[in-house]
């Protein structure tokens, strides 16, 4: 029997390690785009940008998905580290809150312009809180 390969996967915030072990791939939102890693990969740093986090295993099925909201990513040697600012399962999002948000920053953003100092802002806190409804299947 072959010998699998697998990535060792170091995921932690500032609070907390979020998770480690092994896993056969990892899917990421980085700054340009959606990055997906599998054993053997180039080495590579990535500026993540606010999405979703996917580990997959046994086969590259999915086992757990984080909201996140930034941070960094490093491969090197099948080992890959996540270092991000938040990350939330789904079992781990207050639903309502993440509603509100949302429902917030969209009446915030229809009243400002695209050229408003806190456009952005408003526009980078409902992107947030989609992403948390799209981790506890809400969106």
């Amino acid at each position: 029997m072959a010998n699998v390969k697998q990535l060792m996967v170091s995921f932690v915030t500032p609070d907390r390690q979020v998770s480690h072990g092994e896993v056969d791939m990892v899917v990421a939102p980085s700054a340009m785009g959606q990055v997906g890693i599998l054993p053997d990969h180039c080495t590579l740093l990535a500026d993540l940008a606010p999405g979703i986090v996917e580990l997959h295993s046994k086969n590259n099925t999915l086992n757990e998905r984080f909201a996140i909201s930034g941070g960094f990513l490093e491969v090197d040697r099948n080992h890959v580290s996540l270092l991000v600012e938040t990350a939330e399962r789904a079992n781990e999002i207050d639903v309502e809150r993440a509603r509100k948000s949302l429902k917030a920053s969209e009446a915030a953003l229809a009243n400002l312009s695209t050229t408003s100092d806190d456009y952005q802002n408003q526009f980078n806190r409902a992107q947030r809180a989609r992403v948390r409804l799209q981790v506890a299947g809400k969106l």
